[in-house]
Parts: C-alpha cells; structure tokens; sequence
C-alpha cells in the first residue's frame, strides 16, 4: 500500500470518527433534554411515593437481614417495579415520539417558508436585475445624446 492510499485511509477514518462523535453527543444531549422534560416533578413524586409505599407493605422475615434484602427481594417491589417501571418508559418514548412529530411539522413548515422565501429572492435578484439594466441602458443613451450634441456643435462650427 502506498504512502497517498494510507493517508486517504486515515482521512477517512479520522472523518468517520469526528461524525460518529458528533452523532454520540447529539444523542446524548437529546437523551438527557427528554429526561429533563419527561421527568417532571409530579411523575418523580408519585412513584417515589408509591415506592416507599409498597416497600414499606412487605415485612422483614427476620431483625438481622439486611437493607438490601428488605428492599430488592420482596414481590411487592417486583411487582412495584413490573407496573411503574413500563409506565414511565411508556411516557418518555411517548413524549420523544410528539416530540419528533412536532419537529417534523416544523421542518415541513419550514420547508414551504424557505421554497417561498427563495422564490421571494429570486423575484427581488430579477428585479434588480431589471433596473440594473435599464440603467446601464439610460447611461449608454444619454452618453449616445451627448455624443450626437458634440458632434452637432463640431458641424455647425465647421
């Protein structure tokens, strides 16, 4: 392999890289915006009371277990953790999905503001055009006049 193929190799791995972080952190930030927006104060307060609620309906088997296994190893948390779990996962993929829609509306609307604006400018760049043309052509008939006059004033004295 030569020199030039192995630098057009790093290149495009050095290229592909810089996306692929860019692609990471976009996805990053937009997990951590849905998060934010997703969880609201309301939805953390009631499933952190109906945590501590159904943690607090099992009772310990004996005085010396530990925290961890009052906690984790009862089947009022299993079945907590089985119905609050799926519903706030629900939300937050039914919040990004509205959240997509809405983005897609707005891109769509941009879309058609962006065709109208550009023909808008293509209008104004004619129009310019148009009187940029008729200027030019008012300067070449007027320097055409002046011409003649000279010429006029150059016979009447010969």
């Amino acid at each position: 392999m030569k020199l030039r193929d192995r630098l057009v190799a790093v290149h495009e791995a050095e290229t592909h890289c810089v996306e692929r972080r860019m692609q990471i952190s976009d996805s990053r930030e937009h997990l951590r915006q849905e998060l934010h927006r997703s969880a609201t104060p309301t939805r953390i307060l009631v499933s952190g009371a109906a945590l501590g609620f159904a943690v607090g309906l099992k009772e310990p088997k004996g005085a010396h277990q530990s925290l961890a296994g009052k906690v984790l190893g009862g089947p009022v948390f299993s079945m907590v953790l089985e119905a609050v779990l799926p519903g706030l996962l629900a939300g937050i993929t039914a919040a990004a999905g509205l959240h997509a829609a809405e983005e897609e509306d707005v891109a769509e609307d941009l879309d058609e503001d962006d065709v109208a604006a550009e023909a808008a400018a293509d209008a104004d760049e004619e129009a310019d055009a148009a009187v940029e043309a008729a200027d030019a052509a008012a300067r070449e008939a007027a320097a055409a006049a002046a011409a003649a006059k000279v010429a006029r004033v150059h016979r009447g004295k010969a």
